[in-house]
């Protein structure tokens, strides 16, 4: 199990990035929160398996109107009590 702080950047907000964020980590039982940030840019903390989280992060990329142009990905401490994702804001 890891955790990870993902802040995805180009054409993500406004095109229901946070609302695919959540049917995706929700399909794949990954927790964690989303939120927009004020410079354009999305902030997701995400927890599961790296295997499903490399799947979430692939089916991301791949959708539609959303249109990632770069992410960084860096592990975060992992939060024991977390039970869902959560959509912030």
């Amino acid at each position: 199990m890891k955790r990870y702080k993902i802040l995805f950047k180009g054409r993500v907000q406004g095109v229901g990035f946070r609302y695919t964020s959540k049917m995706l980590a929700d399909k794949l039982n990954l927790t964690g929160t989303v939120e927009n940030l004020s410079n354009g840019d999305v902030e997701c903390f995400i927890q599961g398996t790296d295997e499903k989280i490399d799947e979430f992060i692939r089916a991301l990329k791949n959708q539609r109107n959303i249109k990632i142009s770069s992410f960084d990905k860096n592990e975060a401490k992992l939060v024991d009590s977390e039970s869902s994702y959560k959509i912030i804001g």
